[in-house]
């Protein structure tokens, strides 16, 4: 748990510091919002957590 908890804090902070990423963060659905989440636990990385966010604006769910 507390590596999902890590991946959770990471994952906020990334957003903090990527505003187009937060803002389509934002946009997003409940249900998208929980399916973006979810992949966190498959992160083994900060670099895998850091391209994920950078990734985001341009994923489509």
């Amino acid at each position: 748990m507390d590596l999902n908890m890590n991946a959770a804090v990471t994952f906020g902070e990334l957003l903090q510091s990527n505003p187009q990423a937060a803002s389509y963060y934002d946009r997003c659905t409940p249900a998208q919002r929980q399916a973006i989440l979810l992949q966190l636990g498959q992160m083994s990385s900060q670099a895998q957590l850091r391209a994920f966010v950078d990734n985001l604006p341009s994923m489509s769910l």
